[in-house]
């Protein structure tokens, strides 16, 4: 008997690397799995251009408000974030009233812009890239934050947190590394302010650019984060994978994510947030406790096993 022929389905994102990109190839690379489904991540302008006109495609799932369809195929938007200035907002506006189906990460985002019809489908972590680490004891720790210098509020979030890990190392005994990972036009800036601070002798700061977050879980104590412009942070989601104790202020859908003192902690006045800090440094149990509720956490509710059926929900309904 003849297989049944694959379901083609076009995954279009930004070309920039970021999160929506990681998106795209991580669920193409589901579609890919299964029995149903034929996935390609277009991601390049040429390949953009033609994909309204490819014959045999099914589907196009796009993060991209310009983006069209022939043929009256369904055309799915998701939306992972906030957009700026007049002229994004009423692309997106128009992508959402001509898209078979929208979807945004978080009931925060959907809420936001207003998008009531929207399906709420939160983002997946690939667990099988991301392994349990084990926390030690030690007489030094090193503290991880990852995020976009491409974002006026990420880096003003920066230099927030900058100023309470710096005043946290003058009342620590210990040597402290602060390790911070990504890249983006404003992070010159950003060094500029953090060297006009009074750094304590016992604080490293360590800048790494872009790089696999992989290569410094496994490595690291604590995560760190302070961010006040942002939706549902998939670093937040990448170190609660690995099982790291989280520490972020309140902004976007982290309420989502997180339940503050269960699974990692979401503090909004500095010096709260700088002794939850100083709380988990100075005990190792909590560390480790919070660090494993924080991937059972993962397990549950965004491991890519929960998350993938609801886009297969999603694709039959529209492909019926």
């Amino acid at each position: 008997m003849k297989e049944p022929q694959k379901k083609i389905i076009l995954v279009i994102t930004s070309r920039k690397r970021g999160g929506p990109w990681q998106w795209g190839a991580d669920l193409v690379n589901e579609l890919n799995k299964s029995s149903e489904f034929k996935a390609e991540h277009i991601f390049e302008i040429k390949d953009k251009l033609l994909s309204p006109f490819r014959l045999g495609v099914k589907l196009i799932h796009t993060t991209n408000p310009l983006a069209w369809t022939v043929l009256a195929r369904p055309l799915i938007l998701t939306v992972h974030g906030r957009f700026f200035g007049w002229f994004w907002k009423i692309f997106y506006k128009l992508g959402y009233f001509k898209a078979s189906a929208a979807t945004v990460p978080s009931e925060f985002l959907k809420k936001y812009l207003g998008f009531k019809k929207a399906t709420v489908i939160c983002n997946g972590i690939d667990l099988s890239k991301f392994q349990k680490t084990n926390l030690s004891q030690r007489d030094f720790f090193n503290i991880l934050t990852i995020t976009k210098f491409w974002f006026p509020g990420k880096t003003k979030g920066l230099i927030e947190l900058a100023q309470i890990i710096f005043n946290l190392a003058e009342d620590f005994d210990r040597k402290i590394n602060w390790r911070i990972l990504g890249s983006g036009p404003l992070m010159e800036e950003v060094k500029k302010s953090l060297n006009t601070l009074n750094k304590p002798q016992n604080l490293s700061v360590q800048w790494f650019g872009f790089d696999l977050p992989q290569k410094y879980f496994s490595d690291s104590d604590i995560f760190a984060y302070f961010s006040y412009e942002d939706n549902a942070p998939i670093a937040i989601l990448e170190a609660m994978a690995v099982g790291l104790p989280v520490v972020t202020n309140k902004v976007g859908a982290v309420s989502e994510i997180i339940s503050s003192g269960k699974d990692g902690f979401i503090v909004s006045e500095r010096q709260n947030y700088q002794n939850i800090l100083l709380k988990l440094m100075n005990d190792f149990e909590l560390r480790k406790n919070i660090g494993e509720a924080a991937r059972k956490k993962i397990e549950k509710k965004f491991s890519w096993e929960v998350v993938f059926p609801k886009w297969v929900a999603l694709y039959k309904s529209l492909l019926k």
